[in-house]
């Protein structure tokens, strides 16, 4: 008997909610509910920093039109109000304190005990914890003993990256180690991770990675940000992302400026985590004697949308992702990505029939070379942009993952045998 069947005594197993049949919700006949969901571990949606609560809040709104209840756990920063509704979304704001070493945890054990206390909206327990990123599972006991079921998924190695070294990094083995205990299924989003759960703890794993939405290339770029930042379409290299010690921007930095090129290198994204690490960078970005090295700070909407759109190429050194979203962005755009040769982008550029723009972590002259080669061909990097949007639409269209994702939680939750009825099959 599971622990599922010891300690919920809440669940009726033949509890069937009707809901109205349309192409967003639940066929009538389909004989489950929808399920209640608490989500933990980001800082809450709307999304504004960074992958994590991007990939939730795609998600998690397609499961809320779908008819699923789901409640988003918030940090202040995101929620200023203790409750709120967000893309049908419910949104609960609970204590962060600790500051940038500590809010992680503080606010998913928090979480977690006003999941497990006050259930949802309407005093319900959640069917499923979906625990994000893998700090929150140091918590994951709270959920396991008042039977609830947890899907965990790891978006990296998170003890490998800088903010967690040290004790964090011990404390990330932890809640690893309580995440393989506890949780129902662990969820990875590329292959390497893959083989180090089965190699590392012997357990099987379920392969979601991020998708991407297909967008419509009727765009008018917003002007003004173009202005505002000096930039001109198609002449410039544009990067994506947090300003965090792994994405060694330090690298880029380097290779760019022996570059002698009127194009200019863009990086999009902030490092308020990172102060000093953030401070490095525009150090050495300074040091460019003609000023081509810009950052504009955290992005969204259609300024974020214009600066992808208008870009000629991207590029990414960082020694450590997921399964960077970014890179899924700019290729969906057709814009031609530089990357270092890591597992995660080598699920990606591996895909691109003759793509050769790969370079190792740290080899600075290697990445000299690379972005030299792609400025000067840029009709040949248009092609491949061309083939790298057919890949991503072909292999990570998000209706099929985000239907993939429903299927497992309705698996998990016990709800309906047959989920595979649901996954579209385009």
């Amino acid at each position: 008997m599971s622990h599922w069947q010891v300690l919920n005594p809440w669940r009726n197993r033949d509890e069937t909610i009707i809901v109205t049949n349309s192409s967003n919700q639940f066929p009538r006949e389909s004989g489950w509910r929808p399920l209640r969901i608490a989500v933990v571990g980001g800082r809450g949606v709307p999304s504004s920093y960074s992958g994590v609560e991007r990939i939730c809040e795609d998600l998690f709104a397609w499961f809320a039109a779908r008819g699923h209840k789901v409640t988003i756990y918030c940090r202040s920063q995101v929620l200023t109000e203790k409750r709120g509704e967000y893309r049908g979304m419910r949104l609960v704001r609970t204590p962060a304190p600790g500051g940038k070493n500590g809010e992680t945890l503080s606010h998913s054990l928090s979480s977690l005990i006003h999941a497990v206390l006050r259930g949802d909206e309407n005093g319900e327990p959640f069917d499923l914890v979906s625990l994000h990123t893998i700090a929150p599972n140091l918590f994951a006991p709270l959920p396991y003993l008042a039977g609830l079921r947890i899907i965990s998924h790891v978006h990296g190695l998170d003890h490998q990256r800088e903010k967690w070294k040290g004790i964090g990094a011990r404390v990330i083995r932890a809640a690893e180690r309580m995440m393989v205990r506890c949780a129902d299924k662990v969820v990875v989003v590329n292959p390497s991770l893959t083989d180090y759960y089965r190699d590392s703890f012997g357990i099987p794993t379920e392969l979601l990675p991020n998708g991407i939405h297909a967008i419509d290339d009727q765009f008018e770029p917003d002007v003004s940000v173009m202005e505002k930042f000096g930039l001109t379409s198609k002449r410039y290299i544009v990067s994506v992302g947090r300003l965090v010690p792994e994405k060694r921007i330090q690298d880029t930095i380097a290779a760019f400026k022996k570059i002698n090129t009127d194009f200019k290198l863009v990086f999009v994204g902030e490092g308020k985590h990172s102060p000093e690490y953030e401070q490095m960078v525009k150090s050495l970005a300074a040091a460019d004697p003609h000023g081509r090295v810009v950052f504009t700070g955290q992005q969204s909407g259609h300024a974020l949308e214009t600066l992808f759109r208008s870009a000629g190429l991207y590029v990414s050194a960082s020694e450590l992702e997921g399964m960077p979203s970014s890179v899924l962005e700019c290729m969906e755009r057709q814009i031609t990505p530089i990357l270092s040769d890591i597992p995660p982008h080598r699920a990606l550029f591996g895909g691109i029939a003759d793509y050769d723009l790969t370079f190792a972590p740290g080899d600075v002259q290697a990445l000299t070379e690379k972005l030299t080669w792609a400025i000067n061909h840029l009709d040949e990097c248009q092609q491949l942009g061309g083939r790298a949007r057919e890949f991503v639409r072909r292999e990570y269209a998000w209706p099929v993952l985000a239907a993939r994702t429903e299927q497992l939680y309705l698996r998990v939750a016990g709800e309906y045998e047959a989920a595979e009825a649901l996954v579209p099959t385009t």
